[in-house]
């Protein structure tokens, strides 16, 4: 059984960005001519308040009454400013020449700074610095640097590479524009600056079906929705575009934001009571506009505009248009993000510098997340339609202090009556009254503990659950995780305080800790949920909430009261006051805990990832044609790869049973498989589970999905939470094997080519058991690997001892050889803690694994014995080498054609 992998998705941008405030564009009409003669969108022209073409208007537009006000800044102008060549050759020097100036060559790249040299090497610094991913780990001083380096060097390529001087120009400083009037910004809060009457919103039919047509996102703002950068909310409205708010936000750095939905024409978004969900029309657009403050030479604080994010629902998900549009610094154009990756596909992670004090020039960064992170985030919509935010439980405002909203906040009338007011404007559809959504704390069968639970859990249904839910980016890239569902319904209402990670080693709540203050003040506190919120990425944890810049003591002061608020078995036997007591002071505990350990930072840090590979395709180890086939890597070229590889690689076995689920169905009248082993049957004899049940695996599968799949993705594309750690951790950049090592050049010849040219046939999968046993440069703890190599659903078993890694090997093979290695003592999947076996319920898969390990490669009784060092080690060797190959050809197989193998966790996608 197979699933396809998510197709790319079509669209471009999408990210948090950081440069620019005030609005542009025109508020256009449906009377204008159809389209401009270039096919671009509809004329744009003046809103008239009795056009019958944008449907009933408005008659009201009261002040809006709502909590989060949003005062736009006075746009500024900033003052010209120049650069001379020489000054930007010397600045080069001093920023990238100790690694990349000829001679030196650090990670494959070099320039020289003769002009010529810098003119042809200038692009690709200018990328990789306004990434932020040079130099590598910066502080954030060292990314304004990089920032700036990285304009001027595109605006001295823009202007032709003079000799002489140059202006550095802003990105997106296009002509023309539109500022925002003085009364809208004046008055603009999270949900405008006014609020439209109950009467039904206007149209614009003639956008919406240019919408509906749209293959990429233009590039202006201005050229989406009518009157979109003007902000006046009494001219949206006229044209069918409001703003809404969310009950439990995304944390981004403290900026304050403004989000608006337009549904087409003659469509609704409709509420589904059987599954509590909305279902979004195709072309609905959400739009978030995303605000940082800054002061003037007054002294007076407004906000800035800084990016505004699009999204285009269409169905699949998968086929759904995104992007990010930057802001000009005098805020009058945002411009479509388009910063490529390695690839040259759009549009990569970026980092911008704006000012926070116009009259001392201060500055912070602002960060970008690239494309591969919003999939990331938006994969795991609740609604499978890539929107988030705008669900029933988010659309739902409560006041402060009910459904886990925080007790100290101020929710005004007009945040609490806008489900109300979208039913009566025609968005919403299929309910009567906000009563008719459900409610966070009555969500699915259980209930929480107490105000802290509920409380951690609204801010998980903003911050986590969107990738720690079945269908999210942690769960789907790493299933052994999959217990962790975070999202409305799932583990965290009564969590048990007993689950542990995957790996069986560190709790996610620690309750048996001697000094609880002491513990939350340490720098790596006993519980995992609470470091990971707390305490930046380390070999083990990658920090959380991700893809998102700064530091959120909220998150923190929520895990660390919920952890307090549980029952400690410590107060077993104490009566009901002093527990209560005792509760009360590790409540007070966590409180000075977190206020004295955790401080918003300064500015931000921000770490890039591009798990993209240049085009053409270069080996990430330019050094593999001399290295494989001598010491200690000859026996890559000794061993044979036979036919018996390749067809054991693509051969079902059976490993276990499917683990059923409502709405999977199995064959009723299945037969048995032709050999019953022990593990499919009880103690009377008969099968464990109907044998339509039985789940079969094949060992190319296997191998990648229980080793590779938890640093390169179950797709195979890079994308996963070991991948981001190590980027976070030292730099590291995990492959993207499909395009990669499984891809294709622009002239069709398939990426292994060039090692078979070399290696010879099958000279791809040496290569690939070369990296995977030694030959990547990316240095692999024990630690590392103890926590991230994990089995979850897939019949694998290797110790979970540290110490063992030492000896297997810290590396991706190390894995397989530890696997074997229990297979060659007879304890794979017995749960024996000698040698260690991490995978009791691995039964089924020793029979599988055994053949991979014995594969040209018998299994003596003395190396069953352990009594020839030489020989179990020569024995373990090209078991691990067996266990490469069976990996390459499901790579070459599945991965390449977009077939991913399901778990048995996954009888919904049979």
């Amino acid at each position: 059984m197979e699933m396809t992998r998510n197709r790319p998705v079509p669209g471009l941008t999408f990210g948090v960005s950081l440069l620019v405030l005030a609005l542009a564009a025109g508020c256009s009409s449906s009377e204008g001519p159809p389209a401009s003669q270039d096919g671009g969108p509809p004329d744009t022209g003046a809103p008239d308040a009795g056009d019958g073409g944008t449907g009933p208007t408005p008659a009201t537009c009261l002040p809006a009454n709502s909590n989060e006000r949003i005062p736009l800044r006075h746009a500024a102008t900033r003052e010209p400013v120049f650069e001379t060549f020489g000054n930007l050759r010397a600045r080069v020097d001093t920023q990238c020449g100790t690694c990349h100036k000829a001679p030196e060559i650090r990670g494959g790249f070099q320039y020289t700074s003769s002009h010529a040299g810098l003119r042809d090497a200038a692009a690709s610094m200018a990328r990789m610095a306004t990434q932020g991913a040079m130099p590598p780990l910066p502080t954030p001083d060292q990314l304004k640097q990089a920032v700036a380096l990285g304009q001027a060097l595109s605006s001295w390529l823009a202007q032709g590479a003079p000799e002489g001087s140059f202006e550095v120009r802003e990105e997106g400083s296009s002509d023309g524009g539109v500022a925002v009037a003085r009364d809208v910004g004046e008055a603009m809060t999270d949900l405008g600056h006014c609020i439209p009457g109950s009467e039904p919103l206007g149209r614009d039919p003639q956008k919406d079906a240019w919408f509906a047509q749209l293959t990429a996102l233009p590039r202006l703002l201005s050229e989406t929705d009518t009157g979109i950068v003007t902000f006046d909310a009494r001219t949206l409205a006229q044209h069918g575009t409001v703003a809404f708010t969310p009950t439990y936000p995304l944390f981004s750095d403290h900026a304050k934001k403004l989000r608006q939905v337009h549904v087409p024409a003659g469509s609704a978004i409709r509420y589904e009571p059987s599954t509590q969900r909305f279902e979004i029309p195709p072309n609905t657009r959400f739009y978030k506009t995303f605000f940082k403050p800054v002061k003037d030479a007054q002294g007076r604080v407004g906000y800035r505009k800084i990016e505004t994010r699009l999204i285009v629902v269409r169905q699949p998900w998968q086929d759904s248009l995104f992007g990010t549009y930057l802001w000009n610094e005098d805020e009058t154009v945002a411009e479509l993000h388009d910063l490529r990756y390695r690839d040259s596909s759009s549009f990569s992670d970026r980092v911008l510098v704006y000012r926070t004090d116009e009259a001392t020039g201060t500055t912070r960064n602002y960060a970008i997340p690239g494309r591969h992170r919003c999939i990331d985030c938006h994969t795991g919509s609740e609604g499978r339609n890539f929107v988030l935010g705008f669900t029933p439980l988010q659309l739902n405002r409560r006041p402060a202090g009910e459904g886990g909203v925080d007790a100290t906040a101020s929710v005004l009338p007009d945040e609490l009556s806008q489900v109300d007011r979208m039913i009566q404007y025609g968005i919403l559809t299929g309910i009567r009254s906000s009563a008719d959504l459900p409610k966070l704390e009555t969500y699915g069968s259980k209930r929480p503990r107490n105000l802290q639970e509920l409380e951690m859990q609204g801010y998980f249904i903003g911050n986590c659950a969107q990738c720690h839910n079945p269908e999210g980016f942690a769960v789907q890239s790493n299933p052994a995780i999959a217990s962790l569902d975070f999202s409305a319904g799932g583990i965290l209402y009564q969590f048990p305080p007993s689950l542990k990670e995957s790996n069986g080693l560190r709790p996610y709540v620690h309750l048996g800790v001697t000094d609880f203050a002491a513990d939350l003040r340490s720098p790596a506190p006993a519980s995992t949920l609470f470091q990971r919120v707390a305490r930046d990425t380390d070999e083990r944890i990658i920090h959380m909430p991700a893809n998102v810049p700064g530091q959120d003591c909220r998150a923190a002061l929520l895990v660390a009261r919920w952890i307090a608020s549980l029952d400690w078995p410590r107060d077993n036997g104490l009566s009901q006051e002093q527990k209560e007591a005792q509760r009360q002071e590790r409540l007070r505990q966590a409180e000075l805990a977190v206020r004295d350990t955790c401080q918003d930072p300064p500015d931000v840090r921000w770490v890039s990832e591009d798990f993209t590979d240049k085009v053409p395709y270069e080996p990430r180890n330019p050094h593999w044609a001399s290295r494989i086939g001598t010491p200690p890597f000859d026996h890559l070229t000794r061993y044979p790869i036979t036919q018996e590889h390749e067809a054991l690689a693509r051969q079902r076995i059976p490993t276990n049973f499917w683990i059923p689920k409502p709405g999977c169905r199995f064959e009723s009248n299945a037969p048995p498989p032709p050999s019953i082993e022990p593990w499919m049957k009880d103690a009377l004899g008969n099968p464990k589970q109907p044998w339509g049940e039985l789940y079969y695996a094949t060992p190319g599968a296997v191998v990648f999905q229980g080793i590779c799949a938890n640093c390169h993705g179950r797709a195979g594309d890079g994308q996963s939470g070991a991948a981001k750690t190590l980027v976070a951790l030292n730099g590291s950049r995990v492959a993207n094997l499909v395009k990669g090592l499984g891809g294709t050049s622009s002239t069709g010849e398939p990426h292994v080519a060039m090692f078979e040219r070399v290696l010879g046939p099958l000279g791809g999968a040496r290569y690939l058991a070369w990296m995977a046993s030694g030959g990547t440069t990316v240095t692999f703890t024990p630690e590392f690997m103890q926590a991230w190599i994990k089995y979850g659903d897939v019949d694998i078993d290797f110790s979970p001892r540290e110490t063992d890694w030492g000896k297997w090997g810290a590396n991706m093979l190390g894995a397989a050889r530890g696997a074997c290695d229990l297979v060659r003592a007879g304890k794979f999947g017995t749960g024996s803690s000698e040698p260690p076996s991490g995978n009791p319920n691995a039964l089924g898969g020793a029979t599988l694994w055994k053949r991979v390990c014995t594969l040209d490669n018998p299994l003596t009784p003395d190396i069953e014995a352990g009594t020839d060092d030489a020989a179990v080690a020569e024995w373990l060797q090209r078991a691990q080498f067996n266990a490469g190959v069976m990996a390459y050809f499901y790579l070459r197989d599945e991965l390449s054609q977009g077939r991913i193998a399901l778990l048995r966790s996954e009888c919904t996608k049979r």
